[in-house]
């Protein structure tokens, strides 16, 4: 919860701020199933933001399964590293 409280109150002092939240795995398992997987990681992270009272339209929601890993999958601290939701700022152009 540590980082998601710092990134309610970044959202709550900046009502202009919005984020794509992006759900990774690690590559065990299959491949579909890490899609899916990913993607309820973000939607869960997104939905407990909604709940402590940011706007539902302050995001956007993305999974990507095993395709982008942070670190090796090659060890156990590697894959752990992997099973992450990163904020991502959405800047208007």
């Amino acid at each position: 919860m540590g980082v998601i409280n710092k990134i309610y109150t970044i959202m709550k002092d900046h009502p202009d701020l919005k984020f794509s939240v992006e759900g990774h795995t690690d590559n065990v398992g299959d491949e579909d199933f890490n899609m899916k997987l990913s993607l309820a990681r973000a939607e869960s992270v997104r939905d407990k933001l909604i709940s402590m009272g940011i706007a539902s339209d302050r995001f956007e929601v993305k999974g990507f399964g095993e395709t982008m890993p942070a670190e090796t999958n090659e060890t156990a601290e590697g894959r752990a590293n992997n099973r992450s939701v990163e904020f991502v700022r959405l800047t208007n152009l």
